[in-house]
This record gives structure tokens, C-alpha cells and sequence, in this order.
């Protein structure tokens, strides 16, 4: 890491410590969170929600690797916010080129702008939508619905993927009306921001973005897993010797630090990687693979060298755990992507391994 970076850690790190959910006492409910004004302001004040976006548009021209920094101090500490979604929704209006002044708004906390990609019963797909877009005179106007929506109470506008006679165009709708989690347009007013000849590669960049800040907030959520797990194996009694004594139990310890620097490798190559090459299906695919799979190992593995207390919803690795697994299942889940990159199998030459 370069100097900058270690500041932007140490930085980040602060405000994860002061914004981190109690956990320890009473009945504590595992899930998304809502949103939270303060901890929202204090990312915007520190900079984080236009680290990758350019000056000229009030963000600071940093890259993927810098929000996958912040995003790992997040995950970290179980602070779960709406901090990949707002950036795929920014990514899109920089890319519309329109909203150069709710792009400032977003950058500093005073709107909040959400994706609404995902539809209730339908597999992840960003590039298709059953949300409809019609032209009344020389307006748009919106019909269908989006479920899951994260935080979509707090929206102040919400950036929606909408079918229209030539194809796969992006909107943004003001102040939607929401029921819980769910947006539910009929013939609402929308701007357009992307035409089907531009929204491809721009979702494809803004979805990746947003890829890669939820792998680095799950690698901060497993490194947590980690700790807490090695910890409670060093202190941990059983038979009057600490755990970490049973040959088989550090294995499996150091079987879960072997995945995590796996994953830590693939985030950050993919970062870097996407930094040059924002629309890389290939390198997004690779990622939500490695993380999905490293996650789910990590966050049972933990969760079963913990035994008993790690069932409970007042110990924070059920939490880590809980959230892990959202992160696996957003902006598609492992199979799917596995099945992108099997299909780009095709592409290469065919090898004769026996010749």
C-alpha cells in the first residue's frame, strides 16, 4: 500500500470503530440494517461515497483498490451500509454525463441514489428487466417491480433499469413510493439517463464497482471471522488444555487462513484490474466465484469452532456470517457466474493434454 492508502485504512478504520453495531445483550436481530444518517454523514465528510469518481464531478480520482479498502474496514466491523449500492448508482449517473449535480449531492451525503436491479422470483440478470418503459409525449414513464431494494426507504431517488421498444435503457425516478423493501411503479415519471446503446457497458462497469466493494467487505468480515475464531481457540478451555492444543482444530483453522489470503489476492488482482478495465465480466465472475465459495467456508467454519456460543445472536460471528452470505447472493450468486465463465470456455483453443 502506498502511504495515501494506509492513511485511507486508518481513516476508515476510525469510523468503523465508532459506528459498529452492540452487540452482547438481549435479543439482537441478524439481517439488513436500515440506514443510518450518521454513519452515512461521517462516509461522506471522510470522502468515501466519490472515492472513485473524477474531481470534476465532486469525487476524488482515487480507484476500485481504495473502495475496496474502506469497504474491508466496514465489513470488518459489521458496519453494514448501503455504501456498494449507492456507488453502482453513481457510477451510472457519471455515465449518463446529466447529473453532474446529483452526482455532487451523492458524493456528500444529502441524497441518497439506490439501485433497484433485482426482481421479486427472477434470477440475478443485468441484462434483462421486466420493468417497462413507455414514452408519453416527449416523457417517460415506468411500470413493474423491483425487490429486494436495500434501504430503499431512505432513497431520495432510486437509478432503474427499464425495458423500452429498443431495448435495455436506465432511469431515474424521484422520491418512488416504497412498500418495505419493494418498488412498485405504475406510469411514474422518469428521466432518462441511459439509452440501450450506452446502458450495456455502463451497467456492466457500475455492477462491477459494486462487485468489488462487497468482496472487500467480505474479506473484512472473514479476516474478523479469523480473529475472533483463532482467539477463542487460544483461550478456550477443554479437558484443561486450550483448544488450540487438538491437532485437528488448528488444521481447520489454518485451512480457513489459506482461503482467506486466496480471496484477499483475487479482490485486490481484481481491483486493480478493473480500475483499468471497469467492464470486465470475466475478472467480476472470478471474484464472486472465490468470495462467495471463501465466505461461506470461513463463516461455517467459525460458527462450528465456536461451538454452542456461535449459534447464539449476541456473539458478532453469526452476524459476520449472516452478512457473508448476503454478499454472496447479491448482483448474482456463485452458480451464476460459475455458468459466465463456463460459457466463455468456448473462446479458447482446444488443447490435447495426451499428444
Amino acid at each position: 500500500m502506498t502511504d495515501e492508502q494506509k492513511a485511507l485504512r486508518s481513516a476508515a478504520r476510525e469510523l468503523a470503530a465508532r459506528h459498529a453495531p452492540e452487540r452482547g445483550e438481549g435479543d439482537v436481530p441478524v439481517g439488513p440494517h436500515d440506514h443510518d444518517p450518521k454513519t452515512w454523514t461521517a462516509m461522506a465528510e471522510m470522502g468515501a461515497l466519490g472515492l472513485p469518481f473524477a474531481e470534476d464531478v465532486g469525487g476524488f480520482g482515487a480507484s476500485p483498490v481504495e473502495v475496496s479498502i474502506v469497504a474491508a474496514e466496514l465489513g470488518s466491523a459489521g458496519v453494514q451500509t448501503a455504501y456498494a449500492d449507492a456507488l453502482v448508482a453513481a457510477s451510472l449517473l457519471v455515465s449518463s454525463g446529466s447529473q453532474s449535480g446529483l452526482v455532487e449531492a451523492v458524493t456528500d451525503g444529502s441524497a441518497l441514489v439506490l439501485p433497484a436491479l433485482t426482481e421479486p422470483q427472477r434470477a440475478w440478470s443485468q441484462t434483462f428487466s421486466s420493468m417497462t418503459a413507455s414514452q408519453v409525449g416527449d416523457k417517460w414513464v415506468l411500470s413493474g417491480t423491483k425487490e429486494p431494494v436495500l434501504c430503499v426507504g431512505s432513497a431520495t431517488h432510486l437509478v432503474v433499469p427499464a425495458q423500452t421498444n429498443d431495448g435495455l435503457a436506465v432511469f431515474l425516478v424521484e422520491t418512488p413510493v416504497v412498500s418495505g423493501a419493494r418498488v412498485a411503479l405504475v406510469e411514474t415519471p422518469a428521466t432518462l439517463l441511459l439509452d440501450p446503446s450506452r446502458t450495456p457497458a455502463a451497467l456492466a462497469g457500475a455492477v462491477n464497482l459494486g462487485i468489488v466493494t462487497l468482496a472487500g467487505e467480505a474479506l473484512g468480515a472473514m479476516d474478523a471471522a479469523l480473529s475472533m475464531t483463532v482467539e477463542y481457540l487460544k483461550t478456550r478451555k477443554q479437558f484443561g488444555v486450550p483448544l488450540m492444543k487438538f491437532q485437528t482444530l488448528t488444521q481447520r483453522a489454518a485451512d480457513m487462513y489459506v482461503s482467506l489470503e486466496l480471496a484477499r489476492s483475487t479482490v485486490l488482482f481484481a481491483a486493480m484490474q478493473l480500475a483499468d478495465h471497469p467492464d470486465d465480466a470475466a475478472i467480476a465472475s472470478r471474484t464472486k466465484v472465490v468470495v462467495g465459495r471463501t465466505g461461506r467456508h470461513i463463516g461455517q467454519e467459525a460458527i462450528q469452532l465456536h461451538g454452542g456460543i456461535g449459534m447464539t445472536a449476541e456473539y458478532s460471528v453469526g452476524h459476520l456470517t449472516a452478512r457473508l452470505t448476503a454478499i454472496e447472493r447479491t448482483f448474482g450468486d456463485p452458480r451464476q457466474h460459475l455458468a459466465i465463465l463456463a460459457g466463455s470456455v468456448r473462446d479458447h483453443a482446444m488443447v490435447d493434454v495426451l499428444s
